[in-house]
């Protein structure tokens, strides 16, 4: 037995409801370790979470960790293996888990797998629920210290989870202007203008099913990508020009970034080795459309995607009545089933009660 863990066994029942984000600033290609190549900035969201609750018991003697998990409900094999997995890596950084079984039941408020940072929100969920059961076993972490460790364990099970621990904004990835940003861990990101407190999120979802090229597979066709070393230098600049932006209230030149990335991101996709699309002829339709609305109607709305086909069309507060008119006239049609999520910036993960 490891000599620092107690003697004395504990069980309980904790949880934790984790929001997805959304990158503006986007990170494509990493370090082995979950190490970015470039640093990024992410939008939490709201409504778009994952809730995950855990039954644990510990105690020195038990032995071999064990582990059950249910999705929604049902058995998940292939989930289960992947936190079985991601556990095993922990062992060094939480020795509780060499003698704690955990039963695991997880659930979202959107799709998984389809680009919408399920992950995120997943091992987000995760790592504040392991911080939490570490505190229990082995007594509080310094103060502060909590989200900060939350972050870098989800990130060792998701880079962009690191980004889901904090409210509004995040900065995740080691740059220059940030003295205290690191690529172990997110930092909460607090230069944005007022107009921006109200940042409305629509997720239109053109595709709900799994996409069929994974996040971990589109990482690591950056090794080989042609692009890749002007993007991870774009991804930089741009991480330096949304920090005028968001602070000066430009609303303008934030969209005019986001839209950039966005493009970028897909871009390396596209010119991968071997390259891939995930953007379905539904997405090209809904961003021409809100292009082509902006123009007409000067509205603070733009969009951005994450690694799928669906689309985050960001806006005003202040715009919603026409923006969301707009959705329901002319977006929805191109949407699987007339489906989106209406979201918004949000205020970061919450405590469940047992």
């Amino acid at each position: 037995m490891t000599p620092e863990l107690p003697d004395q066994a504990h069980s309980g029942t904790l949880g934790w409801s984790c929001p997805s984000n959304i990158a503006l600033i986007k990170y494509w290609g990493k370090k082995p370790g979950q190490i970015p190549m470039n640093p990024s900035l992410s939008m939490t969201l709201q409504e778009a979470r994952t809730r995950m609750r855990i039954q644990y018991a510990y105690g020195p003697g038990q032995g071999s960790r064990r582990l059950r998990f249910r999705f929604e409900g049902k058995e998940a094999p292939a989930f289960e293996q992947r936190i079985s997995n991601y556990l095993a890596g922990l062992v060094s950084e939480l020795p509780v888990l060499s003698h704690t079984y955990l039963e695991i039941d997880s659930e979202n408020s959107f799709p998984h797998s389809s680009g919408i940072a399920s992950s995120a929100s997943a091992f987000g969920a995760l790592a504040l629920c392991l911080v939490q059961l570490e505190e229990e076993i082995r007594g509080p972490l310094e103060q502060g210290q909590f989200l900060q460790k939350a972050s870098h364990l989800a990130r060792l099970g998701s880079g962009s989870a690191s980004r889901s621990m904090y409210p509004g904004f995040a900065l995740w990835g080691k740059h220059e202007a940030w003295e205290d940003s690191s690529n172990e861990f997110a930092i909460p990101y607090q230069n944005y203008h007022r107009s921006f407190l109200d940042i409305r999120d629509a997720i239109l979802v053109v595709e709900s099913g799994a996409k069929p090229v994974s996040s971990s597979a589109g990482h690591s066709l950056m090794e080989t990508n042609p692009f890749a070393r002007e993007r991870f230098a774009q991804a930089r600049e741009n991480l330096e020009r949304l920090h005028a932006t968001t602070g000066e209230g430009d609303w303008q030149g934030f969209i005019e970034l986001m839209e950039e990335e966005a493009l970028s991101l897909h871009a390396m996709m596209m010119t991968g080795r071997p390259g891939y699309l995930l953007m379905q002829p539904a997405t090209l339709s809904i961003l021409q459309g809100i292009r082509a609305f902006r123009q007409e109607t000067r509205c603070r709305v733009g969009f951005t995607l994450d690694a799928g086909a669906n689309v985050h069309l960001m806006y005003a507060g202040e715009d919603a009545p026409l923006v969301e008119a707009f959705i329901s006239s002319d977006l929805l049609r191109h949407c699987e089933n007339g489906r989106f999520i209406r979201d918004r910036m949000g205020e970061g993960p919450q405590k469940l009660e047992p």
